[in-house]
């Protein structure tokens, strides 16, 4: 491999250092972020990941950045609401804590994602359009918007959510930026969706049409067991295959859920022929589109798991 990431791995990390269970406090994880960032393997980050309601605090740090320099993408959290009131009074709240932010960073950092929950009550659609209507002034490109829906519990089928959500995202901006996102992990295993769960969100995004990004719980490449959680957890490559080679190869859910059920490292190849799982594989070209329509990258509180298991692989 060569000193320039895969086009699988180039940017396929969002820095969430914020967040359980590193925790770390603002000034410790902007400063890890940097270096992380600045070092050999930087190019597997793209975002700082923050909380709209923290932006005051990541302000007075970005300023200290070198304004030569690239600006610094952060990807930011919407407050979110259980109902449609409340979601709009937290993303008219949100919006102008990102108007703030971005007036006073003046070019050395860029929001160019905004990401949040849906509410558990009102259209998937009303949310799409009430949240754009707020983004759409806050910068000279509006952000691209994630919206997260459950996969464990209760959960709306992902189906015609990501549909609501490409339909409404269209009509706003033709281009659709907009995205499905999903949580695949977190401190219990409870909070571990099952494969099902997670091949029916890679299918309902694929079949909209949405970027797919994901988070918590994938700070390694393959499904493996974890015996502290008590759980098997989800691999970043396991989910980045199953969307790619979906796209690729218009898979039916069946055989996304072999692959983000395999376990065996050995059977996903990365090399400069691209990407393959057993006998499916995904050319490099195929690979650098699909990471902007079909899967964007996921949220990390850890940056040295995952790089130093791609190291141990050979794949960075």
């Amino acid at each position: 491999m060569t000193d320039a990431p895969h086009p699988l791995l180039a940017g396929i990390i969002d820095y969430a250092g914020l967040f359980p269970p590193a925790r770390l406090p603002m000034d410790e994880a902007f400063r890890r972020f940097l270096a992380h960032r600045s070092g050999a393997d930087g190019r597997l980050i793209a975002r700082f990941v923050c909380p709209a309601v923290r932006l005051p605090e990541l302000a007075p740090l970005i300023e200290d950045v070198d304004r030569g320099a690239q600006p610094v993408p952060i990807a930011v959290l919407g407050t979110g609401g259980d109902d449609p009131p409340a979601f709009a009074a937290s993303i008219e709240s949100d919006a102008e804590l990102v108007r703030a932010f971005t007036g006073r960073s003046a070019g050395a950092a860029v929001v160019d994602a905004f990401e949040v929950k849906l509410p558990a009550e009102g259209h998937p659609s009303e949310v799409v359009d009430l949240c754009f209507h707020h983004l759409a002034d806050l910068a000279a490109e509006t952000p691209a918007a994630f919206f997260e829906t459950p996969l464990v519990g209760a959960f709306p089928d992902p189906g015609p959510v990501a549909l609501a959500i490409a339909a409404a995202g269209h009509e706003i901006d033709p281009v659709r930026r907009a995205g499905l996102k999903i949580r695949c992990g977190g401190l219990a295993a409870a909070a571990v969706p099952d494969v099902e769960a997670v091949a029916a969100a890679v299918i309902a995004a694929r079949g909209a049409g949405l970027p797919l990004k994901a988070t918590q719980g994938l700070h390694h490449p393959f499904r493996r067991p974890d015996a502290e959680l008590g759980a098997t957890v989800h691999g970043f490559v396991n989910l980045a295959a199953a969307a790619l080679l979906a796209r690729r190869h218009g898979l039916d859910e069946t055989t996304v859920r072999a692959i983000l059920a395999e376990e065996e490292p050995g059977a996903f190849r990365l090399d400069r022929a691209g990407l393959a799982w057993r006998d499916l594989a995904v050319d490099p070209r195929s690979i650098a589109d699909g990471r902007t329509v079909a899967f964007t990258g996921f949220g990390s509180c850890s940056f040295a798991e995952p790089r130093d298991d791609l190291a141990a692989l050979g794949w960075i």
